[in-house]
């Protein structure tokens, strides 16, 4: 019973750009490639903390930022901190599918100050006394590789929560004013080591591995080098991750952006670059249901689902995967604690099922929120609301970390119905240390047409009848948008080829010739120009058909660069043949500067085609 959910999002490689700096799509064209006097980019200074941000402004284009012989990168928005004042040069090309601009522009900026007194650093490093920092699990790029003089990302890039398995989120790294460092290494009592260092042999698997260690206390420094500022920990020191012998025994990491709750990190040993992302513990994980506003959904509501629910539990309790007695559950309404007396080790092996009598409908929209409170920390806990006995059949599957004795809000709101006879609600706590008790209470499971009054908080509504849903029309955003597409296509996570992507008007044929086993092993992105406010209701519509039989397809709208924000997050089922109208009106506006329409046929049987057609974004108020 030991099962296996994994979230790969968003790994992606640029195929081809519909942009003004593109004239085909499948072919690359000489006279596609941009212009390097048409680059429009800014360089933002900030004379406090001597951090220069770089980016570029043309649609469907991307930059390479050359900032001196042996240091480029290619990220639009990079960062970067400098130690001495000065006037300084960064050389810039641009590019799309089709190349690379041949010539060049040099545009400067200047430093005021020179940074020699790291008062300020020690300031936001540790704060008026200390801080507790975790990796930024996330964010994609929270960990990743490049070349060596470039950001680090370029090789390898981490997706959200990749290495959960590995309990790399269960460390803290505590930063004092004074100078102290404090690494703990969690409940798990682990830290992760890459495949190729050598240390701690008794422990290499032959590929990403884990060792036992304490927690250790020591001093960290900073020095200037160059024009960076180095973050020097002593030799043997721990960061989280290790990612090679040179780097364990020499740790230094140089500080390319530094703000009250989020810092950027390079080592970069000559031969290869790795990046971190450190965020503040605190606020990691602010309201990891996403899709809901600040509160839950009123438990006592005469709307809730849960309330009038017949259920059952069943479990997988399996320290080490051998099955043991199942753990007591005490119930006091919708308040439900669960006692684990045995520690377990790794995901999957603390499983508790509520197997309801509660169905849902595809005609309907659904809201969903809880709490959960542990007395032990829990470094990676799994909600997921499924089909009874049908595990690839979900609303959603998240993954959160409870600390000790605080309330974890869950929300999700205006999730698309799925057919459901019967709804299952599970939990995982695999991880937990011995004598846990973890209390989920005020469940609610609600259609979202109707209001509780709660301020449960609510993206989008069910279809009306009164908007104008015809894509041809000149308030689709859609038709004047610009895009390029990017894709992750990994049967049993091995990427493989892109896949062809067919366009005629607004009219996209998504060709897979290989079959996919699990959700995210064949996604499809639509990186757009398309910005939207706060201050605006906004209607969304795609049609999709399908050749073949997909049981869940994720349909989602987000915020390019980062997937914690975005309108909808909708798991669909296509029939063979037939057109699933996807619509939502009256999502509340989000401040997007650029959005992305994602698209993940994970499952899908060999030799499918799928067709999106039909896509709408438009203001609510017009029609």
């Amino acid at each position: 019973m030991k099962a296996a959910y994994r979230k790969i999002l968003y790994i992606s490689t640029a195929a081809f750009m519909v942009a003004s700096c593109q004239d085909e799509y499948n072919h690359p064209s000489q006279a596609g490639i941009p212009l390097a006097a048409d680059i429009n980019c800014e360089i933002t200074v900030d004379q406090e903390t001597n951090e220069v941000t770089f980016k570029m402004n043309n649609p469907g284009c991307n930059p390479v930022w050359r900032l001196s012989e042996k240091e480029y990168s290619t990220v639009n928005g990079l960062t970067k901190v400098y130690a001495t004042a000065g006037t300084y040069e960064v050389e810039i090309k641009i590019s799309n599918s089709n190349g690379v601009s041949d010539a060049s522009i040099i545009r400067e900026f200047t430093l005021e100050n020179t940074i020699v007194d790291f008062t300020r650093y020690f300031t936001m490093f540790g704060g008026d006394n200390s801080k507790e920092w975790v990796m930024a699990r996330k964010e994609a790029g929270h960990l990743g590789c490049g070349e060596p003089g470039s950001d680090g990302l370029g090789w390898y890039s981490a997706m959200p929560d990749e290495k959960a398995a590995y309990g790399l989120y269960d460390n803290t790294m505590t930063f004092t004013y004074a100078g102290e460092y404090t690494y703990n290494p969690g409940d798990a009592g682990t830290v992760m080591l890459n495949k190729d260092c050598t240390i701690f042999p008794e422990f290499h698997t032959g590929e990403d591995f884990i060792a036992p260690v304490g927690t250790t206390t020591t001093n960290y420094s900073f020095e200037v080098e160059g024009e960076d500022v180095i973050l020097v920990l002593p030799p043997e020191s721990y960061l989280a991750y290790i990612p090679n012998d040179p780097i364990y025994r020499a740790p230094r990491f140089k500080v390319t952006s530094l703000k009250n709750n989020r810092i950027e990190l390079i080592a970069d040993e000559g031969t290869i670059a790795w990046h971190y992302t450190i965020v503040t513990n605190e606020g990691e994980d602010d309201n990891n249901g996403n899709t809901g506003g600040a509160s839950g959904y009123d438990p006592d509501s005469q709307y809730n689902l849960w309330k009038d629910c017949n259920y059952n539990n069943t479990f997988f309790y399996a320290p080490g995967w051998s099955e043991i007695a199942a753990p007591e559950i005490v119930v006091n309404g919708n308040n439900y604690t669960v006692m684990l007396p045995h520690a377990t080790y790794e995901q999957w092996q603390a499983q508790v099922f509520f197997n309801t009598d509660i169905s849902t409908s595809s005609a309907s929209q659904y809201d969903f929120s809880l709490i959960l409170n542990s007395n032990k920390n829990i470094g990676r806990a799994t909600i997921k609301l499924a089909k009874t006995g049908d595990d690839e059949t979900y609303y959603f599957a998240e993954m959160v970390s409870l600390s000790a004795y605080e309330d974890k809000l869950i929300v999700f709101s205006g999730m698309e119905g799925l057919d459901m006879d019967n709804v299952s609600l599970v939990f995982d706590f695999g991880g937990n240390p011995e004598g846990s008790e973890i209390t989920i209470s005020d469940i609610v499971l609600k259609d979202s047409a109707n209001d509780d009054g709660s301020g449960g908080g609510n993206h989008g509504e069910p279809e009306d009848d009164n908007v104008n849903w015809d894509a041809s029309a000149s308030h689709n955003f859609w038709n004047a948008s610009s895009f390029f597409n990017s894709y992750y296509y990994a049967p049993g996570w091995g990427q493989i080829a892109d896949p062809e992507l067919v366009v005629k008007n607004n009219e996209y044929t998504v060709l897979l010739p290989s079959a996919t086993y699990e959700q995210w092993q064949a996604q499809v992105k639509f990186h757009t120009d398309i910005a939207t406010v706060s201050e605006t209701k906004y209607d969304f519509r795609c049609v999709l058909n399908s050749n073949k039989n997909i049981g869940g397809v994720t349909v989602k709208l987000v915020m390019e660069g980062n997937d914690d924000v975005f309108y909808f997050d909708s798991r669909v089922s296509l029939k063979a043949y037939e057109d699933y109208d996807f619509k939502v009106a009256g999502l509340d506006g989000i401040d997007m500067d650029n959005m992305t329409l994602v698209f993940d046929f994970g499952g899908n049987p060999e030799g499918t085609e799928v067709t999106i057609s039909e896509v709408l974004l438009k203001d609510s108020s017009i029609n």
